[in-house]
């Protein structure tokens, strides 16, 4: 028997590599102590209205561990990407097309006189 993650964490992708189940999920909740029962139930909607799944442990002589609630809202609050643009070609740059010569002797002089 091997030991490690338990099995129910565990997914294996295509190249045979053992993944971690995404925190918040059904497979892998996230844990959370706390001292109050206030501060429980506050936490248990915050989760429930966001859709993770959380586990939550009131101990009022333990410190507060709210570190996987953290990550959550964290991960969660990534602004999104924007697509980058190509770098700009100068006339000194090499042309693009492989050609070996000039951007400005080459594809850019198309552009530099049109209708020529």
């Amino acid at each position: 028997m091997k030991l490690g993650r338990p099995v129910q964490w565990q997914r294996h992708s295509k190249s045979g590599r053992a993944e971690v189940a995404r925190l918040g999920s059904h497979k892998r909740p996230a844990v959370v102590r706390v001292q109050s029962t206030e501060k429980a139930e506050e936490i248990v909607g915050f989760a429930q209205e966001r859709g993770w799944k959380v586990i939550v442990a009131v101990e009022p002589d333990q410190i507060e561990d709210l570190s996987d609630l953290r990550k959550l809202m964290t991960t969660e609050a990534k602004p999104e990407i924007k697509p980058r643009l190509p770098p700009k070609i100068s006339g000194n740059d090499y042309c693009p097309c492989r050609s070996g010569k000039k951007f400005k002797k080459c594809c850019g002089a198309a552009i530099a006189t049109p209708g020529a």
